[in-house]
């Protein structure tokens, strides 16, 4: 059947193209057809990702940036810190595609086709997708087409915010930058209906990417975030002479929503699998673990159903935090202070990232202001019904 496949990859973005690029490099997985969808050819510097790690990735050799040293900034607290065991990196999209395409394009066992998917399902043992009216079926299908209906903001057993932002990627004539250290948060900004900062990644002296960032149920008129982009760069950063080199705007889904990761042979991967960090909206790092999880499941069982090692202690500490962001998200610059303030780095790093332990967790928690969270904890155990998981798979 010359439209059947070992693994269909629905979506050819961070999640899609990263699962494709483990297969082709994995030599036990090297003889399975990949056939990747995608509405068109990735080739543009759409977007970037940032991360940090303390262990090695995939990507590590095409980072534009990595840094040892993380500013925190707000009205009560101007802090730099040193990073030991950990590092900050940033990679472009456009170094992504370059690199995942290379490799792709010499794997004989990697197709790709264009246009858009209308429909994804399981029929007996293969699953199907249909694209400008052709089916390709295959034995297992991993979809990471991003539907926004299934972050709707009127469901009552969840949160949902957006992480919403627009950033500039200035040059200055002379250097003006410390491209030794990224500003990971500036709250000195108004906080309006939610929780606003202001994020920079120093490319070079000269360079730098200078974004503003939401969490918030509404987006803002266009013209705001302009607005608050130049009133930050002319009065916070006193820079006035310099040239914008390109622009990006992204919004990304924050919720408590328990994704269904499968439906029999169907694997929900990326941001639709849940890999997105509720609180924070961090997801590169999860990805790649995903990937990392499915392919050696695919290698040592040939099926990508791997054992989720699920710590419902975050899933709590995601709630609590969403729900601070709901109600007063004002006090998260307050939150934050405090716990960058009275934790050293790595550990409120590797509380960020769901990789302390309880104790760790008690400490963290006893560092900052005790209201916020009594008062999310009524509401999460009292005053809403509880986060249920999905029942229906939508495709």
């Amino acid at each position: 059947m010359t439209n059947h496949y070992d693994y269909i990859i629905a979506g050819g973005g961070l999640a899609g193209l990263s699962l494709a690029y483990a297969i082709a490099q994995s030599p036990d997985l090297q003889d399975k057809k990949v056939l990747i969808i995608d509405r068109e050819a990735k080739k543009s510097n759409d977007r970037t990702w940032s991360f940090w790690a303390a262990a090695p990735t995939m990507f590590d050799h095409i980072a534009h940036r990595t840094w040892k040293k993380i500013n925190f900034v707000s009205d009560t607290l101007n802090r730099q810190f040193d990073l030991t065991r950990y590092r900050y990196s940033t990679i472009r999209g456009i170094d992504f595609y370059r690199e995942v395409n290379r490799v792709l394009q010499q794997a004989a066992n990697i197709s790709f086709t264009y246009g858009e998917i209308t429909e994804v399902g399981q029929e007996g043992e293969q699953v199907y997708a249909t694209v400008n009216g052709q089916r390709f079926t295959g034995n297992y299908l991993f979809d990471s087409l991003f539907r926004a209906e299934l972050f709707s903001p009127y469901h009552a057993d969840y949160h949902y915010i957006r992480q919403h932002f627009k950033g500039y990627v200035i040059r200055t004539p002379q250097p003006f930058f410390d491209d030794n250290a990224i500003t990971m948060f500036d709250f000195r900004t108004e906080q309006k209906d939610g929780v606003y900062f202001f994020y920079i990644l120093p490319y070079a002296n000269n360079l730098a990417l200078v974004e503003y960032t939401g969490f918030s149920r509404d987006l803002l008129p266009e013209a705001e975030y302009d607005q608050e982009l130049r009133d930050y760069i002319h009065n916070r950063l006193q820079l006035t002479d310099y040239e914008i080199e390109e622009t990006e705007f992204a919004v990304i889904p924050m919720t408590d929503y328990r994704f269904e990761s499968r439906k029999g042979r169907i694997v929900r991967i990326g941001v639709q699998g849940g890999m997105s960090k509720p609180s924070t909206g961090y997801a590169f790092i999860r990805i790649q673990r995903q990937v990392e999880r499915i392919v050696k499941s695919l290698r040592e069982n040939g099926t990508p159903f791997y054992k989720e090692s699920y710590r419902p202690q975050f899933r709590v500490y995601d709630a609590m935090l969403l729900n601070i962001m709901h109600r007063e998200g004002w006090k998260i610059a307050e939150i934050f202070s405090e716990m960058f303030r009275n934790n050293p780095i790595e550990r409120v790093l590797r509380f960020l990232d769901e990789q302390t332990h309880f104790g760790e967790d008690l400490l963290i928690m006893a560092s900052v202001p005790p209201m916020p969270f009594l008062q999310s904890i009524r509401n999460l155990f009292f005053s809403r019904k509880p986060v249920k998981k999905i029942k229906k798979y939508r495709s």
